[in-house]
């Protein structure tokens, strides 16, 4: 993918962390953050390209994933202790190999992520009730009850690709999805230039004090011309929701960079770019961890390859390959050419397609 793309998509994560609440007309309510979801194998740099983030003080890396640590401590007579989570407030927090934190604790985030507000009840009362209430941060410990709200955005890096289930599923609700795949052109690419980021933390505070708190409504002219960019992309539908609601905010939050405060037919145009982005990145997300696999063998092969390369290389049946390839294939991940009567199958470089829209 294009670093062009993930730099812009990882500046309206930084933007959007201290965004209120987007509505409709029939009061229907969604977050206004918008949070990604970055996979990236070992050996892609995403090190130095999220890094530099904290380093400028723009996000907060997570680091203790227990329920003390995140939370804090919580006894009969009283608070002993706020976790991690109160320094995350009004920025955007990063977690680092998500899918191996405590379950609690993940579904303690997940809510954050989704609904910035999380409660449950206790298995005592407390004797003496705590409230502290920040800009963009609440804790409340009263009676048998705890409840957090909390303003902020996630960046979610993970290293390892896993089959999804339930976990990945919930993930994908909540962010966008996006990969930094360890090909060699992408390597090479990495070696020579090195990883960065075009973002400039002066414009990310400025952007974030002018939207703190900011609630938009989103009317339904505009949902209609949103709806009609994506009534011909290849997302599934169980996933159009999710992906026209962060266009939406995504829309929103380039027309502030406009010095525009709605979103507007040119701002809809602008943001069209997402959708390709969210179209590669839910396909790729949602393949099986040996299907992941076999696109990795695709991208990083100087030629197309047979059905009966792919197997012998994978250790798998033919049959079951070319399931999976036919599968790549449908999905647009992997292209399907004859080469001396034989079928054979590849991916497409960034550099081929990017050439091949020129001419067009």
């Amino acid at each position: 993918m294009p670093s062009e793309f993930i730099s812009k998509i990882i500046k309206f994560v930084l933007m959007s962390a201290t965004l209120g609440e987007f509505s409709t007309e029939r009061k229907h309510k969604t977050r206004g953050a918008v949070n990604m979801w970055l996979n990236a194998p070992f050996g892609t740099g995403k090190t130095s390209l999220i890094s530099p983030l904290a380093q400028e003080g723009l996000a907060v890396f997570v680091h203790d994933y227990t329920v003390a640590g995140l939370v804090g401590t919580i006894k009969r007579t009283g608070l002993a202790t706020i976790g991690e989570i109160r320094n995350l407030a009004d920025n955007t927090a990063i977690l680092e190999e998500f899918q191996n934190t405590p379950k609690t604790s993940r579904a303690i985030l997940l809510s954050l992520m989704e609904d910035h507000h999380y409660s449950r009840i206790l298995g005592f009362e407390i004797l003496k009730p705590e409230c502290v209430e920040e800009e963009g941060f609440s804790f409340k410990a009263e009676g048998t009850r705890l409840s957090i709200q909390l303003r902020a955005s996630f960046i979610v890096l993970s290293m390892s690709y896993r089959t999804p289930s339930t976990l990945e599923e919930a993930l994908l609700s909540r962010c966008i999805p996006v990969f930094l795949d360890a090909s060699v052109e992408e390597q090479t690419d990495l070696f020579v230039k090195g990883n960065s980021l075009s973002v400039k933390g002066s414009e990310i505070r400025k952007a974030r004090e002018e939207l703190k708190g900011v609630s938009v409504l989103v009317p339904t002219r505009v949902r209609e011309r949103i709806a009609k960019k994506y009534r011909n992309s290849e997302i599934k539908p169980e996933n159009l929701t999710r992906a026209m609601w962060d266009f939406t905010r995504i829309a929103f939050l380039t027309a502030h960079e406009r010095g525009e405060n709605e979103i507007t037919k040119e701002t809809i145009e602008e943001t069209e770019w997402l959708i390709k982005v969210q179209e590669i990145g839910y396909a790729k997300r949602t393949l099986t961890k040996t299907a992941y696999e076999i696109y990795l063998m695709l991208a990083n092969s100087d030629k197309p390859l047979t059905a009966s390369e792919v197997a012998e290389r994978m250790k798998l049946s033919r049959e079951h390959t070319s399931r999976i390839l036919n599968e790549l294939v449908k999905r647009k991940l992997a292209k399907k050419v004859q080469v001396s009567k034989k079928v054979c199958y590849f991916v497409e470089k960034e550099s081929e397609s990017e050439e091949e829209s020129e001419e067009e």
